[in-house]
């Protein structure tokens, strides 16, 4: 005889009976139901919805009590708006977590015995959850250093432009100009360049042809600053002025107003240069450069001198 077959044996019973004993337990639930169905099926169905109900409740409750908070604390808006969203995010998380747990051990799974035998931190490791603790410890650091808040008009990555929404302890929202919405991961945000820091400031270039009177053109660019500065006042924290001729191209000279603005009317400033100096130049009669191509008439003395060859 094979010594190992009683260990087969032994094996197979003790799956079947394994087996047998999952069927005996369905049984017995299914015939408490039938004889107490009030017990077995009516009070735990009530439970699971008292659950329900009392975890919407308690978001609802949890983001209205966190709003109330930061109203009462005399915080900037963008930094309490930012605050609050994320204490929502982690709220939110964790009472979905406690909630889940409670369904379980109401539905008669008990997952304390996977808890403690396998650890929290090895039980997110096991699930692949690596990428989820470097969100987490990017987004503490995105709060902590200040690199941008709820309404920031922001670049990442050098990549997507927009404004920021949301920033929770994983995920970021950022809304394009054209309303799409972008989900990053914290972990994956290396670079944030935010227009919304102190002061920003305005340029704007005008090219004028050549034949442009350079005097003029810097007299009327010195108005057009002067009356931006004035009606934009409260805007600015330098008035525009003139940087000068910035480049000598191929269709003419290049000047650039500039200014030091606040960063909510950076986009604002720049429109206003640009329509100023178009007013101004069709005031004047002075063009703004475009390309254009000059015809020559041929020379015949000299293309026949250039027909012929020597010898």
């Amino acid at each position: 005889m094979n010594p190992k077959m009683p260990a087969i044996n032994e094996s197979s019973n003790t799956a079947n009976l394994s087996g047998f004993s999952w069927v005996e337990g369905a049984e017995k639930k299914m015939w408490s139901i039938i004889n107490n169905p009030v017990d077995a099926l009516l009070l735990p169905i009530a439970r699971i919805i008292l659950i329900l109900f009392l975890t919407y409740v308690a978001l609802r409750f949890t983001g209205k009590l966190i709003d109330r908070i930061f109203q009462l604390k005399r915080i900037d808006r963008k930094k309490a708006l930012t605050l609050s969203k994320l204490i929502k995010s982690f709220a939110r998380y964790a009472i979905y977590f406690v909630a889940a747990l409670t369904l379980l051990f109401n539905i008669g799974i008990d997952p304390t015995p996977v808890l403690a035998s396998a650890g929290i931190l090895g039980l997110a490791i096991g699930f692949g959850a690596q990428n989820l603790v470097r969100d987490l410890i990017s987004g503490f650091f995105i709060i902590f250093e200040d690199q941008m808040e709820v309404g920031d008009y922001v670049q990442i990555n050098g990549k997507i432009s927009g404004t920021v929404e949301e920033i929770g302890i994983r995920v970021t929202k950022i809304r394009e100009w054209n309303q799409r919405l972008h989900y990053l991961s914290n972990g994956e945000i290396h670079h944030v360049a935010n227009y919304n820091r102190v002061q920003m400031r305005p340029l704007v270039s005008v090219t004028v042809p050549y034949e442009s009177d350079p005097e003029l053109v810097e007299r009327i660019l010195s108005e057009v600053c002067e009356e931006i500065g004035r009606r934009y006042a409260p805007h600015l924290v330098e008035k525009p002025s003139i940087y000068g001729v910035t480049d000598l191209g191929e269709s003419g000279v290049q000047y650039t107003l500039m200014a030091l603005s606040h960063p909510d009317q950076y986009w604002l400033i720049e429109r206003e240069l640009r329509r100023a100096v178009v007013i101004a130049f069709q005031k004047h009669a002075i063009e703004i450069a475009y390309p254009r191509r000059v015809l020559q008439p041929p020379n015949n003395g000299n293309s026949e001198g250039n027909e012929k060859t020597p010898g």
